[in-house]
């Protein structure tokens, strides 16, 4: 897949595209609707499926006193999005003079003159341009003086089975909330696929070890949102193989470390490996327990027993 970084006139980018426009952040069942529309769209017209996305996020740019936790990093949704068939990607640089493009401006330098785009897709609720004033109503009179096809894709709703949960349209921000809450099965509903986070294996104090319970302490992304502190089971993909997990997110606090920081602690079942500088990816199934502190060592090593218990009677591993 051909990735752009910053698009001109003069960019050697893909001629004569269908382009999918959007955020992306975790490539979710309605981002997936989008693209695979586009895809299809593409394949019809004898057009280069394509994407324009941005980097960074607009709010990182436009409100940066407000701390924004992703679903997924840019490596992550490139992945995702290749695996969907689109060849080319153009990644803008979101910064105050695209902010400040007006809707008509945006179209033309993007759209027509750098993309050469001949179909474009959004989605329903699609703003561009200073302040978001272009909406699709714009957007479809612009491409009309193009003479390029619009096609606005109406936005993902799914019929949730599990327990509490009601009819929901799919949104980045609806499965981020889900995610910080610890309702994993929720989020990962929404994602079509289980929330993943990867990272390097980096040497942490050994108590897991000493304990009989040795774990790999998981460094991820900053931008990336951890659940809430708890116990999920997990699995670990590594070497192209897949190992079921019992994973810790939290601070340990059963024992007494002074300015705790946050860690993902990966316990992992049939594996029995060096596993430091190793990059790892760890997928989260499900929500076991609360994260608590325990009056003493004995105490939580018989609660880590059952919780490998319960991932090892998990359904979802072998599902997925």
């Amino acid at each position: 897949m051909q990735v752009i970084h910053g698009l001109s006139e003069s960019s050697e980018g893909p001629s004569h595209c269908a382009v999918a426009i959007g955020n992306f952040d975790g490539i979710h069942l309605g981002h997936r609707a989008l693209l695979s529309q586009m895809v299809e769209g593409a394949r019809a017209l004898s057009l280069i499926p394509s994407v324009l996305t941005f980097y960074p996020h607009p709010v990182e740019v436009l409100n940066p006193q407000k701390k924004l936790e992703q679903l997924s990093t840019t490596t992550e949704k490139l992945d995702l999005i290749e695996q969907l068939g689109v060849k080319s990607v153009c990644i803008a640089k979101f910064d105050h003079t695209l902010a400040e493009l007006s809707p008509e401006d945006f179209f033309e330098k993007y759209l027509v003159n750098g993309l050469k785009a001949k179909a474009v897709f959004v989605g329903f609720n699609f703003k561009f341009g200073k302040n978001r004033i272009g909406d699709t109503a714009l957007l479809k009179k612009l491409c009309e003086e193009k003479m390029m096809s619009l096609t606005v894709v109406e936005p993902v709703s799914v019929v949730e089975t599990l327990p509490g949960m009601l009819k929901t349209r799919v949104s980045s921000s609806f499965i981020r909330e889900k995610i910080i809450q610890g309702k994993i099965k929720e989020a990962n509903l929404l994602l079509g696929r289980p929330y993943r986070i990867s990272g390097m294996v980096r040497p942490g104090d050994g108590r897991g070890k000493q304990i009989g319970f040795p774990t790999a302490n998981l460094y991820c992304a900053k931008e990336k949102v951890l659940p809430q502190n708890g116990v999920y089971v997990t699995r670990v993909k590594w070497q192209l193989q897949y190992f079921l997990s019992i994973t810790n997110v939290g601070i340990r606090p059963t024992f007494k470390i002074v300015n705790p920081e946050k860690l993902v602690e990966v316990h992992i079942l049939g594996l029995n490996a060096q596993l430091y500088d190793e990059s790892l990816e760890l997928d989260f199934l499900s929500f076991v327990r609360e994260e608590k502190k325990f009056d003493s060592i004995e105490q939580l090593k018989i609660q880590i027993q059952k919780d490998i218990l319960i991932a090892k009677n998990c359904t979802l591993f072998d599902t997925l």
